[in-house]
C-alpha cells in the first residue's frame, strides 16, 4: 500500500469542519464543453468513466475532500435532449449500472477505501426500467439511501422512469443534515417543500452540465442552473453544492455564491471545486423538521389558499407514475 493510500485510508473528518469536493470534469467519451450536440457521435463507456470516477474520488480524498459530489447522471453521462437513434440508445441501455453490480461496489469500495462520504448521479437499471439514480454513500462504505428522480424533465421522460415521494428524505449525518435533489427537482415546489420541511443544512444540487454564462439561451442556459441553486439555498437556508460538468458552484445560507469555477476552464487542469464550511452549529443542534415557513400549519394555509375556482383534479401528467420499458424502446426507440 503507498503512502498516499494509507493516508486516505486513515483520514477523519475534522470536527466542524467540512470539505466538499463537486466534480466538474466530463465522463469518459462524452464530449466537452457543454452543451454539445455531437454526443450521439460518441460511445458511452460505464467501465471507464467508473475507473475515472475512482480516480477522481482518490484525488479529492488526498486533497483533504471529506465529501465527494457528482452531478447528475454522470455514471455513464447524461443524454442531450433527443436521445437519437435507437442504436445509440441500446448502448446507453448497456452502460447503466445495477445497484451491487461490479461498478456499482467500485464506487462504495472507493468510498470506504478513502473514508469519504460520496453523492453520485447514474442511469440506474432496475427490472426492466431505467431511472435517474442518486445514491449517497458514507465514508465507512454503507448505503445510506438510494433515490430516483421523481420526475424526469421534458425528454427525460420519454427514457426515464419516474421515482417515487417517499424517497424525498433529509438525513442525520455526522456534519449535519443532509439531503439531495436532481436538477429542475430543485424548480418544483411539491418536492422543495418537503425537502425544507426536513430542515437540511447541506443540500448537493446535482446538475448534469452547466456551460460558462450567456453561451446558451434556453432553460438549460448556466443562469437558470445557478438561479435554482441559489433560491434552494436562501429559501431552505443550507449550504449548496451545486456538481455539474463544466460550470460548478457552491451558495450560502444567504444566497451568496461563495465559490465556483466557470465551464471554460480546462476540466483537466482542474476537475474537482473544493469548498469547506463549518459545521459546528449543526452538530450541536437537535431540530429536524421546519417551524415556520415549512411547517405542517404552512401546508394547511397553501391548501385553504388554493384558489376554489380551479378544478380539484387529482391525477394528470405530472403526477401520473410513469414507467418506461426498456425492451419496448430497444425496439421502437424513446416513448413518447
Amino acid at each position: 500500500m503507498s503512502v498516499s493510500s494509507a493516508l486516505a485510508i486513515n483520514k477523519q473528518i475534522e470536527p466542524g469542519n467540512l470539505t466538499v469536493a463537486s466534480i466538474r470534469a466530463p465522463p469518459v467519451n462524452v464530449p466537452y464543453s457543454p452543451p454539445s450536440s455531437d454526443c450521439y457521435g460518441q460511445t458511452h463507456d460505464i467501465n471507464a468513466t467508473v475507473d475515472f470516477g475512482v480516480k477522481l474520488i482518490q484525488r479529492a480524498a488526498l486533497s483533504g475532500a471529506d465529501f465527494v459530489a457528482f452531478p447528475e447522471l454522470w455514471f455513464p453521462g447524461y443524454i442531450d435532449a433527443d436521445p437519437g437513434p435507437t442504436d445509440f440508445l441500446d448502448n446507453y441501455f448497456d452502460q447503466t449500472i445495477t445497484v451491487n453490480d461490479t461498478n456499482w461496489n467500485k464506487l462504495v469500495s472507493a468510498a470506504r477505501k478513502h473514508s469519504v462520504w460520496l453523492e453520485f448521479g447514474f442511469a440506474q437499471h432496475i427490472k426492466d426500467n431505467v431511472f435517474m439514480g442518486q445514491a449517497l454513500i458514507d465514508s465507512k462504505g454503507n448505503v445510506i439511501q438510494v433515490r430516483q428522480k421523481l420526475r424526469p424533465s421534458g425528454a427525460e421522460r420519454n427514457i426515464f422512469s419516474d421515482g417515487t415521494i417517499d424517497q424525498l428524505l433529509v438525513h442525520k449525518t455526522p456534519f449535519g443534515r443532509l439531503g439531495m435533489l436532481e436538477c429542475w427537482e430543485h424548480m418544483h415546489p411539491t418536492m422543495t417543500f418537503v425537502m425544507h420541511a426536513q430542515y437540511e443544512n447541506i443540500h448537493i444540487a446535482a446538475f448534469p452540465w452547466a456551460p460558462d454564462l450567456d453561451v446558451d439561451s434556453g432553460v438549460t442556459r448556466s443562469e437558470v442552473s445557478l438561479a435554482a441553486a441559489r433560491f434552494y439555498a436562501i429559501t431552505g437556508s443550507s449550504h449548496v453544492f451545486m456538481p455539474a460538468v463544466g460550470t460548478a458552484a457552491v451558495f450560502a445560507p444567504n444566497g451568496t455564491l461563495v465559490a465556483s469555477i466557470q465551464a471554460s476552464e480546462d476540466p483537466h487542469e482542474t476537475p474537482i471545486l473544493y469548498h469547506s464550511i463549518n459545521t459546528t452549529s449543526f452538530i450541536s443542534s437537535n431540530q429536524t423538521y421546519d417551524t415556520t415557513e415549512y411547517s405542517w400549519a404552512a401546508l394547511q394555509q397553501v391548501d385553504k389558499a388554493y384558489p376554489a375556482y380551479i378544478p380539484k383534479i387529482a391525477n394528470n401528467s405530472f403526477i401520473q407514475h410513469r414507467q418506461n420499458s426498456v425492451t419496448e424502446m430497444r425496439k421502437v426507440g424513446p416513448i413518447v
